[in-house]
């Protein structure tokens, strides 16, 4: 029972360290929980979360791969591998992920919003629009700015899509 405490204790430290954006003291923290052995799909998945914002993406996929294989269905862990194929511009692979993890989690707006961004980069402005209009019908009070140009975009769309209509 003390070290599920301590892992537990250690683990929220941590966390609360890449909440607060200090990503190598939270990389500090993990790599010592994995060194103990602890295998949880958190642990993984919040380590990638910190090795990605240090732009470490090669060593991100390798967590965020593993806390897959730990839980099949940890939809976080899907939609944080999209988001670095996202960064790394591979479009086509950051959709898969990204479908993977809607497939797991078909609520989470920062998932519909990450697809819309790809599928609008893959010129896929069809689905980019129902990723766009999801994305405000399942995002809450926390995303006020982000709705606002989520608005902008989707009414920017639909102007291009009726252009290209009567041109056709």
């Amino acid at each position: 029972m003390e070290n599920k405490i301590n892992f537990e204790e250690k683990l929220e430290e941590a966390n609360l360290l890449l909440r607060y954006r200090e990503f190598e003291e939270a990389c500090k923290i993990y790599d010592e929980l994995l060194n103990e052995n602890y295998q949880s799909p958190e642990l993984y998945n919040n380590y990638g979360l910190a090795l990605f914002y240090l732009d470490k993406f090669n060593e991100a996929v390798e967590k965020f791969q593993k806390a897959i294989e730990i839980d099949t269905s940890f939809a976080l862990a899907y939609a944080n591998m999209g988001l670095v194929y996202l960064n790394k511009a591979e479009y086509e692979k950051a959709e898969q992920f990204f479908l993977q993890a809607l497939e797991r989690d078909p609520e989470n707006p920062e998932t519909h919003y990450n697809i819309a961004v790809t599928y609008y980069r893959l010129n896929k402005k069809t689905d980019a629009l129902k990723h766009y209009e999801a994305f405000l019908g399942v995002s809450g009070d926390d995303y006020g700015k982000l709705k606002e140009s989520v608005q902008k975009i989707i009414a920017q769309i639909k102007s291009i899509q009726k252009e290209e209509g009567s041109q056709v």
